[in-house]
């Protein structure tokens, strides 16, 4: 038998105060796609870093992990050794490309480099030529002009694809992938998925495939493996695990994927809430379970624009227009930027439009979703909203305060008025303060007994308990980070909360516990939600109203379940049909 191309066996890791893997094995044959599921901190991450040899000093790893071709034990194996088959033989796509990238490096360069470093191109003006290439494959737009950037002056899924287009470089036996399709939007995360596919069936290339959506598993993988708590728990064929899984952490995890299940008040199935856990069945109709799901989730706001779909280079259109004072008017706001070392020595930077002729109402407690493709103007938006960024042209009026001629004075009010959660809490949270003092930093001129009662208070209404106070912020999981995140936007009492896609990097059982906070605050606290997302099942389950973005305009909007159960745009359309459907992918993988 033909042995395979990674095998590890009784892979040990473990911290001086703890083991962190419990002797898992497993191995990944020539071409096969395996994927790797689990909750943050079960081990994915810990394997990957493992088989690479990039575990950090402070932990130890005892086991076997081979290479096919190799006669060596990688996790013993000398460094320069290692170094000849990272980026050659076995390459590995990052769960976040901003740490993984050079910022002093256009990204070109990067791509480049990999292939000069191996030897893999004959000079460097053919390692640039293939680097562009290579960008172009990863469908980044007009690729030579991406190849000139930096990693700073692209979004978050346009670095991601950089990412890929690295680790495809040099065509590796192995290919790592942790997380690679977090920051895309369904769209582009379906190109990806699918150039991974070819990338493996191409070149027999083994996939070694993290992630904590099922769906991407379901459409990418032959195989999975459902680690927790640093134990493999399952293993199996995808179409057996996703329609009739064994073991009851991968039965929650299915449980918690499904974003049309819901309770009778249209809460989403989680640990803390107790269900009886039913594997997802080929049998079961998504559309029917859309419409039960609709019928229990809170009544739609008498105030929901018609669905209309906005023609490019049509008479300007106030999408969602409210009758009387909206918390939110937005009338042909526009905004471009310069970008940098683009356009020659002497040539003018050109010219990027983040958003052009934007229109639109957002009524009191409405619950608007933005969504839209990786670049395509929604956090341009949300920053506009918040701000935290002027726009070029048109006006933007919030709860009545035109902000575009605000004084810092009258920000400082907006602000404890309207507040925004990000996407990653980590990067939003000072890691040299306690937790008490960052949820507790948007109060002013409130006494030292006060502040401590409301600080508890809030972590509380967050389902976090109040010893969590005197922490630091890396001492917490992911989604403890953004609960810590969303009390600290909560505590000045806001009537309005953005969010840029606030549950994007978390697990899907995380991910259902923070979506149903959101929900209920919102619904508590009665709040204008505006959610800024990729994933359309999000949008669907969240909020009433959607604004479809594409190239910076809105091309469509309304009722969301009109518009993405009966989509008029092309590029809704395009967004719809790309999107993983549980009960579609249970269906698809049974036959």
């Amino acid at each position: 038998m033909t042995p395979p191309t990674l095998s590890v066996r009784d892979l040990r890791v473990g911290s001086p105060f703890a083991e962190l893997l419990h002797g898992i094995s497993f191995d990944v044959a020539a071409g096969e796609r395996v994927g790797l599921i689990g909750e943050s901190g079960s081990g994915k991450s810990l394997t990957a870093t493992s088989v690479m040899g990039l575990l950090p000093e402070t932990l130890t790893a005892t086991g076997t992990v081979r290479l096919n071709g190799v006669d060596a034990n990688l996790l013993t194996a000398p460094e320069r050794s290692l170094n000849q088959l990272r980026g050659n033989t076995l390459a590995m796509v990052f769960q976040e490309p901003m740490t993984a990238l050079n910022p002093l490096m256009r990204v070109g360069a990067q791509v480049a480099e990999i292939m000069t470093v191996h030897h893999t191109e004959p000079g460097r003006r053919q390692a640039w030529e293939r680097a562009v290439t290579l960008l172009a494959q990863v469908k980044l737009s007009n690729p030579r002009a991406a190849a000139q950037a930096f990693p700073h002056q692209l979004s978050g899924g346009q670095r991601q694809r950089v990412m890929l287009a690295m680790a495809m470089a040099n065509n590796p036996q192995l290919l790592l992938c942790d997380e690679p399709t977090t920051a895309l939007d369904v769209t582009v995360q379906a190109e990806v998925l699918k150039l991974l596919a070819n990338l493996v069936a191409d070149r027999s290339t083994a996939l070694l495939l993290i992630t904590h959506d099922i769906a991407v598993v379901a459409e990418v993988c032959q195989r999975v493996l459902v680690m927790y708590q640093g134990n493999i728990v399952e293993d199996g064929p995808v179409a057996r695990v996703l329609t009739a899984p064994q073991h009851a952490h991968t039965q929650k995890l299915i449980a918690a994927s499904d974003l049309s299940a819901v309770d009778a008040r249209g809460r989403l199935h989680t640990r803390s809430r107790p269900v009886i856990v039913t594997p997802i069945t080929p049998a079961v109709d998504s559309a029917q379970r859309t419409i039960e799901a609709d019928a229990t989730a809170a009544p739609i706001l008498p105030h929901r624009a018609a669905h209309q779909h906005l023609e490019r280079g049509g008479p300007p259109v106030i999408f969602n227009a409210v009758a009387g004072a909206p918390a939110i008017r937005v009338r042909a706001l526009s905004r471009q930027y310069r970008r940098r070392g683009g356009g020659g020595l002497f040539a003018p930077a050109p010219v990027v439009h983040g958003l052009r002729d934007v229109s639109f109402d957002v009524a009191e407690g409405q619950r608007l979703g933005i969504v839209g493709e990786s670049g395509s103007g929604k956090s341009t938006l949300m920053r506009i909203l918040c701000a935290l960024d002027r726009p070029s042209s048109g006006t933007v009026d919030v709860l009545g305060q035109p902000i575009g001629t605000a004084s810092e004075r009258q920000l400082r009010d907006f602000r404890s008025q309207v507040q925004i959660v990000f996407q990653d809490p980590m990067g939003s949270l000072d890691p040299r303060m306690k937790v008490r003092d960052i949820v507790a930093e948007p109060l002013h001129n409130v006494n030292r007994a006060e502040v401590r009662a409301r600080v508890e208070a809030q972590l509380s209404a967050v389902g976090l308990d109040a010893d969590v106070m005197g922490r630091h912020p890396h001492q917490f999981s992911g989604g403890q980070r953004q609960r810590i995140s969303i009390a600290r936007a909560l505590i000045s009492r806001p009537r309005i909360l953005v969010a840029d896609e606030a549950v994007s990097a978390l697990d899907v059982s995380v991910r259902a516990q923070v979506l149903n906070l959101l929900a209920d605050l919102v619904d508590e606290y009665q709040l204008t939600l505006v959610f800024v997302s990729h994933d359309l099942g999000v949008i669907r389950h969240l909020c009433d109203t959607v604004a479809v973005i594409s190239d910076g305009r809105i091309v469509e909007g309304g009722p969301t379940a009109d518009v993405l159960d009966h989509p008029l745009h092309p590029y809704t359309r395009q967004l719809v049909g790309a999107m993983p459907s549980m009960h579609q992918l249970a269906r698809r993988v049974s036959n």
